[in-house]
């Protein structure tokens, strides 16, 4: 009986099967790997959005009770006697304030994800420092007993704040990843001066030049070697 590898036919098939089946191998280690790398990120962006999310509600506390001992209009503490109640007020402004500065280390910290996932991004970094801006200037306003209602707002307005943060929550979510994290190195110098320029533009407007008329104000957090630094 004669073998099947006498005949020319039945070699060929069986080693151009043999391609095949190594071909679809690689492929598909291939593929797995960028499946894998997809997923880490695609998990990474959802921890980030998480992250914003729980910054954004955890914000919403020291805010409003801070701006309503401020307003004292109806008094929450019209209960007690007058020295009584002012050292209450005095209290509950700076255990706000105090709750406030731990939050915004909270956004701070934001940007370690944000880089390794979209880079230097122009447009998501000039969102950033626009919020940042945002958080010292109601910080400044914390400290300086100060009303938290920039001059187009009211009581009964939208939150020109939150609507900054949704923005900035979309874009990270239709923001491409990069291909590969970038370097330990300062960005160009032209890119920093178009972020800061961006990041004017954005705070402004959301929140009027009216916010920023304060002399000695301190400058908005410049990208460092592999990350935005921001002072607190």
């Amino acid at each position: 009986m004669a073998s099947p590898w006498s005949d020319p036919s039945f070699a060929s098939g069986f080693w151009q099967g043999v391609f095949q089946l190594i071909s679809l191998g690689i492929v598909a280690f291939f593929g797995n790997i960028v499946y894998r790398r997809h997923r880490e990120r695609d998990t990474a962006r959802k921890d980030l959005l998480n992250e914003i999310d729980q910054f954004t509600i955890n914000l919403y506390k020291p805010r409003k009770i801070y701006q309503a001992m401020v307003d004292a209009d109806p008094d929450p503490l019209q209960g007690l006697d007058g020295p009584l109640r002012e050292a209450r007020r005095f209290e509950i402004i700076q255990k706000s304030l105090e709750e406030f500065v731990a939050v915004v280390g909270r956004f701070r910290s934001l940007q370690v994800t944000i880089v390794p996932l979209y880079g230097y991004h122009e447009e998501l970094f000039s969102y950033y420092l626009a919020i940042w801006r945002y958080l010292k200037e109601i910080r400044r306003r914390m400290e300086c007993r100060e009303s938290l209602y920039f001059h187009h707002e009211r009581p009964e307005s939208v939150d020109a704040f939150y609507r900054l943060i949704d923005v900035f929550r979309y874009r990270v979510i239709i923001a491409r990843f990069v291909r590969r994290p970038p370097a330990r190195v300062r960005p160009p110098q032209e890119f920093l001066d178009r972020m800061h320029r961006r990041g004017q533009e954005i705070y402004q407007e959301y929140f009027g030049d009216q916010t920023t008329s304060a002399p000695n104000r301190p400058s908005p957090p410049a990208l460092g070697d592999s990350h935005v630094k921001v002072e607190n």
